[in-house]
């Protein structure tokens, strides 16, 4: 999937519109704002409509992160936790060594 950026004359616009400052109404910063979707880009591939400061946007990820992977789960398409420790058990699998494991001795590191 590629990105759509946005061009120099759109952020201007977008900058416009939001008196030069982040999106977010609490914040003030008007320094290295970021072009945003205002949904995942997951759920709606478009350009960026929203600018935002690096904290904001940080917040925002983390956010649209956990609100992807609800749902997710409530359609059903990623187990739950629930159901993957009933299915797979209650400890994480490793994966196995490419290699046979060796035994090693403590007289073979003394050499």
């Amino acid at each position: 999937m590629t990105r759509l950026y946005l061009t120099a004359r759109e952020y201007q616009a977008l900058l416009k519109k939001q008196n030069g400052a982040c999106c977010i109404d609490e914040c003030e910063e008007t320094e290295g704002l970021i072009g945003e979707h205002s949904t995942p880009n997951a759920w709606r591939r478009a350009k960026p409509d929203q600018l935002m400061c690096a904290a904001c946007h940080k917040v925002k990820t983390l956010r649209d992160i956990k609100a992807i992977w609800k749902a997710k789960r409530l359609n059903g398409a990623v187990l739950s936790q629930y159901e993957r420790r009933r299915r797979y058990g209650p400890k994480l699998r490793g994966r196995p060594f490419d290699q046979p494991h060796r035994n090693w001795s403590a007289a073979s590191w003394k050499r």
